[in-house]
């Protein structure tokens, strides 16, 4: 059946329209010169990143913008000794690692990542005015920020924006807060920030990136003239930035963008598309089913890295720590419990994989439901924000001893039971910290299992309590997980002994190949 456009939402006539323009910016104009690198040096370049995600796991969203982030370290550190400029090296580096597509990034593209990153050496000079500490945190959050602006620079997410734009504008306009009266300044910011954490699932430096656009645009054309007051302004904004993170209010919100995310998605992939709204059910079952599949795919692919990545390292844990201490210290070494140990943590996250289970057929009719109620302007439902009841000062200490005795005896139990079939202290220690590691992913895996549900899920008792006395197992393993991605020396090591030289054997043979490749072609 054909609906005239008139009954369209304004949001979604506001995306179509977006989406329009978007689609005849993109249309080829005057073709301008392109970056290119050795083919060969990529293929070898390529390989050496699919290993490293192998021993230091990523989720692929997050793939290139890590790259980036090394490889700008990197640079910044060679050019103090170098003096060159770093744009140029810096991007075919990112295209040799397979991050960026060969010879369709314009040539043009270098002066803009110059620029971003010649404020950034301004930014860190003024970050060095500063005192040690606030000087080296500011110094890293405009590190991180200045990645993501780069990255966002050579590969612009044009859809994400769309897409945010779009769950903005349509929670916005029907949004109530039950309990708690917000200014809207601060009710715009949560809500951005709750859209961009739930959507797209970025990590700090990208939110951090995304918000400072958002609340100081003007700070990535900063020039000479102004750096200093820009540089000023920034370290103001940073501090805004970590507070409204940790307003009271931001988990729900996070709440509820969380519980609509599959709908935008799945409407956002109907527009981009370009299946219009002509029968509207049949086409959402369509993309909500190629999004169920690579969902499935997703879940699997990040659980079967996690696996390897935890097996390679557990094996250099075993090897490195584990076996030296029980031969030399403990003086009682056990081949079975150690391969028991390395083994353990990976079948843990086989269990707890295979117990994850996607949403029934009836999410597909909630989903066409609640797109229906977006897209449509006589369909618009309302939507809550809940604060937080406020609990009294008697239950908050009740709540947090109870759990703070489950952690210890929890502790207690697994570390008992490990004694008592002969462990080593070592092998105990050890054994809780990749078990905790194994549970807190795998409890990451279940929530984004259940991303694409609308379904309310039913509590049960049995869950209860598994939850109850696995949860200091994941909280354990979230501290880890925060402190690996700051302090983990393996990473470090293959950064500075690995990364570093091969990096500059790649661009070696690539200007060999370069150089050979020419005296070739003048043979006439």
């Amino acid at each position: 059946m054909y609906i005239p456009m008139s009954t369209l939402s304004q949001p979604v006539e506001g995306l179509l329209e977006s989406y329009r323009l978007y689609l005849e910016k993109k249309r080829p104009r005057e073709e301008e010169p392109k970056i290119e690198v050795d083919e060969i040096a990529s293929k070898i370049a390529a390989f050496y990143e699919k290993f490293r995600n192998l021993i230091d796991y990523q989720e692929s969203h997050l793939l290139r913008k890590n790259v980036i982030g090394r490889a700008l370290r990197r640079r910044i550190f060679l050019k103090d000794i170098s003096g060159e400029d770093i744009a140029e090296p810096l991007i075919k580096e990112i295209i040799r690692s397979g991050y960026l597509g060969n010879n369709t990034i314009p040539e043009s593209k270098i002066s803009e990542v110059q620029r971003i990153i010649d404020n950034l050496l301004f930014f860190l000079e003024y970050g060095r005015s500063l005192s040690t500490s606030e000087g080296r945190e500011f110094s890293e959050w405009i590190v991180g920020v200045t990645v993501c602006a780069i990255e966002e620079t050579l590969a612009t997410p044009e859809k994400d924006r769309l897409l945010a734009t779009l769950m903005f504008q349509t929670l916005r306009r029907d949004l109530t807060i039950a309990g708690a009266n917000v200014t809207d300044d601060v009710k715009d910011v949560l809500l951005f920030i709750a859209i961009q954490k739930s959507l797209f699932r970025v990590d700090n430096d990208q939110l951090h990136h995304r918000l400072l656009r958002l609340m100081f645009p003007e700070w990535e054309n900063s020039n000479t003239e102004n750096s200093s007051s820009v540089a000023g302004s920034l370290f103001v904004t940073h501090k805004n930035v970590s507070d409204y993170l940790r307003h009271p209010l931001l988990p729900s919100f996070l709440k509820l963008c969380n519980h609509y995310n599959t709908v935008f998605q799945t409407l956002g992939d109907l527009v981009f598309s370009s299946k219009g709204f002509d029968d509207l059910e049949k086409d959402v079952e369509e993309v909500y089913q190629e999004r169920y599949r690579k969902q499935r795919g997703r879940l699997f692919r990040m659980a079967f890295l996690s696996i390897i990545s935890f097996f390679l390292s557990k094996i250099l844990v075993a090897v490195a720590i584990e076996v030296p201490i029980d031969l030399y210290i403990a003086n009682h070494f056990s081949l079975f419990h150690t391969l028991l140990n390395i083994a353990l943590p990976p079948f843990l996250m086989l269990l707890i994989v295979a117990s994850i289970r996607l949403p029934s057929r009836k999410n597909l009719h909630l989903v066409q439901r609640a797109v229906r109620s977006i897209v449509f302007e006589g369909e618009r439902e309302a939507y809550t924000v809940q604060t937080p009841k406020k609990k009294s000062w008697f239950i908050w200490f009740l709540v947090h001893f109870i759990y703070l005795v489950v952690f210890v005896v929890t502790i207690r139990i697994i570390a008992a039971f490990l004694l008592s079939l002969g462990f080593s202290i070592a092998n105990v220690v050890v054994f809780l910290l990749f078990t905790s590691l194994v549970t807190a992913v795998g409890v990451k895996i279940y929530n984004r299992s259940k991303d694409i549900s609308l379904e309310k899920e039913r509590p049960r008792f049995f869950n209860f309590l598994l939850d109850l006395f696995t949860m200091p197992l994941v909280t354990i393993g979230k501290w880890l997980i925060a402190g690996f991605r700051r302090f983990n020396i393996f990473v470090i090591f293959t950064n500075v002994f690995i990364e570093f030289p091969f990096q500059l054997i790649v661009e070696f043979f690539e200007n060999l190949h370069e150089f050979v490749r020419n005296k070739k072609e003048e043979i006439q």
